[in-house]
């Protein structure tokens, strides 16, 4: 047997565990969508149109990439279910990810810069200001709107309590 042999048997069981012990090998997610987010911001729904919900909010936040700056902020769709802003200095992305739950907003960047931050704020106070509309304004009945939030309403207000420079 060779050093290299030795040394797989030695982190064989590193890691999460094997298929015989029944330990499980999955990871959890404890605070944002991806390693180094935080979460920011999440809303849970009573109910959520997804699909209309996520192209209303990606024309939005497409609409708001030169706010406050003209090409400060770069938004791009990884998939179906997030939108991705990133910040034109790299310190920070805001990642928003739709759900059949809930909406939340995770900020990836361990040390987003000042000015990251304050812009990151604009743009989230706009976007909550968009979600308040779509709950709350306009003649759209109840069963029709793209989203409705569980009792006691008051998600959009708590979620702009956690925004940096709200």
């Amino acid at each position: 047997m060779s050093f290299f042999d030795d040394m797989g048997k030695f982190f064989d069981n590193l890691g999460g565990g094997d298929e015989e012990s029944g330990a499980s090998s999955e990871v959890e997610i404890v605070d944002g969508a991806y390693t180094g987010s935080k979460r920011i911001i999440s809303i849970p729904a009573k109910t959520m149109k997804m699909g209309g919900l996520r192209l209303y909010c990606n024309l939005y936040l497409m609409g708001v990439q030169n706010t406050p700056e003209p090409g400060c902020w770069k938004a791009s769709k990884s998939d179906d279910s997030e939108v991705n802003l990133r910040y034109v200095d790299l310190s920070g992305s805001i990642i928003i990810q739709f759900t059949e739950e809930c909406i939340t907003v995770d900020r990836l960047g361990s040390s987003p810069s000042n000015k990251y931050l304050m812009h990151e704020s604009m743009i989230l106070n706009g976007f909550l200001d968009e979600l308040n509309s779509i709950v709350y304004e306009g003649s759209v009945s109840e069963e029709n709107r793209l989203l409705t939030l569980p009792e006691p309403g008051n998600q959009l207000e708590e979620a702009r309590d956690a925004i940096s420079f709200g």
